[in-house]
């Protein structure tokens, strides 16, 4: 009977523990992405480049857990013949004696033609529901109620922050910026000026934090240590170990 109680105690304690964490990791959404449990996503949008017809065919809106790894999530291609594509990934990392999950997102621009090539690239952050009560931007990172929930490896052009779709926004990035909207409505885009010589490629990375163990806020310095791919590598690595370890 002791056993029967703890074996049952322990099937308990395991389901508690599990469903701690959440399900989703990774919002798959097309031309961008959102972390698991956010009030936000990240859309991604090229002046001069469009969304290929495939990636438009893709369902709008999938629900991935971590580890996992999704390679040209969603790919575009502009009339001159550059092409971009998009790689999705989430994952567990350590942060001292913890762990905290990401989504990582992987933008890779290439110009195969013998001509130069220029786009203006918006990473558009929106609400999801009425979730954003307020938004900064500095050193390259978005923040929410003093926690970031978007960090970039590449130097942009600016931000360009609104409380809501209709109010009046700033005509030009700036390096600086914070509004407020006691509806939850704050919106946002981060303007990048890409040149892209013939024959070159350019990758951009963009780190979320999905989920954090309370009293774990690392800081902005330790999401600039790390880098895209080797995220990549060990999302991979993880995902390879979880399938092993299957029955």
């Amino acid at each position: 009977m002791r056993g029967f109680l703890l074996g049952g105690w322990l099937l308990f304690c395991a389901l508690f523990a599990r469903g701690q964490e959440p399900a989703v990791a990774l919002h798959w959404l097309d031309a961008g992405f959102a972390p698991g449990g956010a009030r936000f996503q990240v859309v991604f949008d090229f002046s001069d480049m469009r969304v290929l017809p495939e990636a438009q065919l893709k369902p709008p809106l999938r629900d991935l857990p971590a580890p996992r790894v999704i390679r040209e999530a969603s790919r575009w291609k502009a009339a001159e013949g550059a092409t971009a594509r998009l790689d999705l990934c989430c994952l567990k990392w350590p942060t001292g004696p913890r762990e905290i999950t990401l989504a990582v997102a992987r933008l890779q621009l290439s110009n195969p033609t013998a001509k130069p090539f220029q786009t203006t690239l918006s990473v558009a952050i929106a609400p999801r529901g009425n979730g954003l009560r307020n938004l900064a931007f500095e050193r390259h990172a978005i923040s929410s109620e003093g926690n970031l929930i978007l960090v970039a490896d590449t130097p942009s052009r600016g931000a360009i922050l609104a409380e809501s779709p209709f109010a009046s926004r700033p005509l030009s990035p700036q390096d600086s910026a914070h509004v407020e909207s006691p509806k939850g409505e704050c919106r946002g885009e981060v303007i990048y000026d890409l040149a892209l010589p013939p024959g070159q490629t350019q990758t951009m990375g963009f780190i979320a934090p999905v989920r954090l163990p309370k009293g774990t806020e690392p800081a902005l310095d330790f999401y600039r240590e790390l880098t895209v791919d080797h995220l990549f590598a060990e999302a991979q690595k993880q995902g390879e170990a979880k399938e092993g370890s299957k029955p």
